[in-house]
């Protein structure tokens, strides 16, 4: 009896793992040198509210952003939207940062 709720623990735990999607290696692209990668959604909506010369100030940029990364960064996509995706950053100044951008700068 013990033995068949094992191996039905062990169906169940490996359908759960190949269920969870996975993730896809790409790359940050826009027109700048660097990336914005925002702490949140909410974040980059307010970035987006900005004056164009507001969002060229650092004292109001730096508490929206994570980090900036290099154009060209390889990220891992780890969730994403209609608008938007949360990445992790994996290689450059940048590795490890973890944050949202535009879905535009996220690119194959």
């Amino acid at each position: 009896m013990f033995g068949f709720s094992k191996q039905l623990f062990s169906l169940a735990t490996l359908i759960a793992i190949t269920a969870v999607p996975c993730s896809e290696a790409k790359v940050l692209r826009n027109n700048a040198p660097t990336v914005l990668v925002f702490k949140d959604a909410e974040a980059l909506s307010r970035f987006n509210r900005l004056k164009a010369t507001a969002s060229r100030d650092d004292s109001l940029l730096a508490p929206l952003l994570t980090c900036k990364a290099p154009q060209g960064s390889k990220i891992e996509v780890l969730g994403s939207g209609h608008r938007t995706a949360f990445v992790r950053v994996l290689e450059g100044s940048a590795a490890g940062c973890e944050g949202t951008v535009p879905i535009g700068a996220v690119r194959d």
